[in-house]
């Protein structure tokens, strides 16, 4: 991540901890360890894991199958840009932090989404202070299902 934003990390943690969490190769690289208190599942073609304590899986089917299968309550999809895009179709939740910032350069995204299809339930400002170079906002979404 090109910031560093201690109260988005505690939120992440907090919003984690104790639930499966699946992610693309790059993303599982760029922690540089499997995340201690979670079940780290890694969406690859190759079935290989850059780290120990992490699990290959091969579909999105497959994650969520592994979740249900520990009675899990959620499973959270922690990134890259593909791996939203393919949880955005199944997704009931989204918890979002939008950095108020431009990067360089960035080569990965979040996916667009129809605004119509979501609910914000919860608003959160944070601006810059000695810790945060940056300003951010914390919103979570519900999906709006038909009747």
């Amino acid at each position: 991540m090109p910031w560093h934003l201690p109260d988005d990390f505690r939120r992440f943690k907090a919003l984690t901890i104790g639930k499966p969490i699946l992610m693309g190769r790059r993303t599982a690289e760029s922690l540089g360890r499997a995340l201690p208190g979670r079940v780290n599942l890694v969406l690859t073609r190759s079935g290989n894991v850059p780290f120990e304590g992490m699990q290959a899986v091969a579909s999105m089917q497959d994650a969520i199958g592994i979740a249900q299968a520990s009675d899990a309550t959620e499973l959270c999809v922690i990134g890259g840009g593909e791996v939203y895009a393919l949880a955005m179709p199944v997704a009931d939740a989204m918890h979002l932090t939008f950095v108020d910032t431009r990067v360089d350069g960035a080569d990965a995204f979040f996916p667009p989404f129809e605004a119509t299809d979501w609910r914000a339930l919860k608003h959160g400002q944070h601006a810059v202070d000695d810790r945060h170079a940056h300003a951010f906002e914390f919103v979570d979404y519900d999906r709006i299902r038909s009747p």
